[in-house]
């Protein structure tokens, strides 16, 4: 039954069809999803991009943690005759869940959730339901695939995201909670990583490894944010764009900064995330504070 949902998706191909399904595949990639939250948490409303980002990467670790377990086949890979990958390059780890299908669904699920606009829960609603079709047309996942990420990122959206705002407005809980997922987050994607650079399978546990330090970083970042800085998101629209812009420089600055550093792969890349979600999170808005882009609370 699943192969012939995606042979049927198959024969509709076209180069129309094709450039589309690309196009609508990317808001499902990371790209977008980060630079959205680095507008909100810089510049908009912090706790807002700070709730968004904890309910997606909960989503995506819950996600790479059952690809990692499950590790079935992508159907591309197991029928190579009859189906024909597309934009397999961002189609890394194991099949089962979709991480394209969590990210879009815990994303714009928790945007629609946080943001109460009836233009973009339509846009946060189109896009849940699209980008796990064009997963579907590009056949590089399966359709039980694409219903177990939506699955998992819906439920972060509508359950986690309540729990983390009312988490958030309680110090003591928000400092507990931050540095005590933060640390778990460390030592599993340490821990990964340095099974990576020991040979272990590399697409079950790359993705777990690089967001789980992501996760550590922005954490740990948010728990040192608020014991320290304590930052506000007002300014003028020219402020804001130059803030944001700046904040971009430094966090891309940084994280290639240490990905040179002469460590093992995975290793490398643990501490590259890892210090890229402090400098989301924390070491920014202090260089912010001090230059005068952002003001304290």
């Amino acid at each position: 039954m699943q192969l012939r949902i995606l042979l049927f998706f198959q024969s509709l191909a076209s180069p129309f069809l094709d450039l589309i399904m690309n196009m609508i595949t990317v808001a499902g990639e990371m790209m977008i999803p980060v630079l959205v939250i680095l507008i909100i948490y810089w510049c908009v409303d912090k706790k807002k991009g700070l709730v968004t980002a904890m309910s997606l990467l909960t989503a995506l670790m819950t996600t790479q943690i059952i690809k990692a377990i499950v590790r079935y086949p992508r159907p591309f890979m197991m029928y190579p005759d009859l189906i024909k990958g597309g934009r397999i390059s961002t189609a890394t780890g194991y099949s089962f869940p979709s991480g394209h299908s969590t990210t879009a669904s815990s994303f714009y699920g928790s945007i629609a959730m946080l943001f109460r606009s009836r233009t973009v829960r339509i846009i946060s609603v189109l896009l849940i339901i699209a980008v796990p079709v064009s997963r579907l047309y590009l056949g590089v996942h399966w359709p039980m695939d694409v219903i177990g990420g939506t699955a998992i990122g819906l439920a972060s959206a509508m359950f986690l995201v309540p729990v983390f705002c009312t988490v958030y407005d309680d110090e003591k809980a928000f400092l507990r909670l931050t540095m005590i997922y933060g640390s778990i987050m460390l030592i599993v994607s340490l821990v990964t990583a340095i099974l990576l650079d020991r040979g272990a399978d590399e697409r079950a546990f790359a993705d777990l490894s690089a967001n789980g330090a992501v996760a550590a970083g922005v954490l740990i970042g948010a728990f040192l944010e608020r014991k320290h800085i304590r930052f506000s998101t007002a300014g003028t629209v020219g402020m804001k764009a130059l803030r944001f812009i700046l904040g971009l420089v430094v966090t891309c600055a940084v994280t290639a900064l240490m990905m040179i550093l002469p460590l093992p792969r995975f290793t490398g890349h643990f501490v590259a995330f890892t210090m890229a979600g402090l400098v989301i999170t924390f070491i920014y808005p202090a260089i912010a504070v001090r230059l005068r882009l952002m003001q304290r609370t």
